[in-house]
């Protein structure tokens, strides 16, 4: 116990000495809430618009995503004998996130990220669009056993970075060929906990709500467009 006088630092010490709870509090705790189960999941990828593709499908046949994470940085501070790692910053654990996808027989889920990959650079042109017009989300949901929502990550800004190799060979049998791409995103955010609400209601409301959102954008950058031509005309 450490040197103080102020109570309630001596009863929060006493306390620590106790055990907070039993093997049978434990047991009870998991057959009361069940444990997550990391087979039962969902992941919904909400691109930009314009793309000649089905991101349902895209959704639809993920086989394995990570729930990003935090890291903390710190800086080490030198007092007497002692080092103190004090925390400087957080960071989004890794600024970007890979997810395998299934292929299916007409490789769908891989034309999605051509076409959206090519909707951010032009491969003839060279040409890059807005950075807004070619950014979407990518949310990963953490399901119990009656299909509800009980954790939830979205990517925010996120766009695929790397499409990676498809290797196919004989000696592969008949396995199922797997995709994966590597997305860049600009930061992550949970959803509210407690809201356990359909994953059906969850997707028709991401949805919509991000075509709201990419429609404004849309009609803000076409009246920039036609604010410029129209100066260029002028002058």
């Amino acid at each position: 116990m450490s040197e103080t006088s102020d109570p309630k630092i001596i009863e929060k010490e006493k306390k620590r000495k106790k055990p907070v709870f039993s093997l049978n509090d434990m047991v009870t705790h998991v057959r009361r809430n069940d444990l997550a189960r990391a087979n039962r999941f969902a992941c919904y990828i909400n691109g930009p618009l314009g793309i000649d593709a089905d991101e349902r499908e895209a959704s639809m046949m993920v086989e394995e995503v990570s729930v990003p994470g935090l890291n903390l940085t710190y800086n080490p501070v030198k007092i007497g004998p002692w080092t103190e790692n004090r925390v400087s910053n957080v960071e989004f654990y890794g600024d970007t996130a890979a997810i395998t996808f299934l292929a299916d027989t007409e490789w769908n889920s891989r034309q999605y990220f051509e076409s959206w990959m090519k909707e951010i650079v032009n491969p003839v042109s060279k040409e890059v669009k807005f950075y807004g017009d070619y950014t979407g989300e990518i949310t990963v949901y953490s399901l119990n056993r009656q299909d509800e929502i009980i954790g939830e990550w979205t990517l925010h800004e996120a766009f695929p970075r790397v499409l990676s190799l498809t290797p196919l060979g004989h000696a592969a049998g008949e396995g199922v060929a797997r995709i994966t791409v590597t997305f860049s995103f600009l930061k992550w955010t949970p959803g509210k906990k407690g809201d356990r609400r359909s994953l059906l209601g969850k997707f028709l409301n991401l949805r919509f709500g991000t075509l709201e959102g990419q429609l404004k954008n849309s009609v803000k950058n076409t009246i920039n467009d036609l604010i410029d031509d129209t100066i260029d005309t002028i002058f």
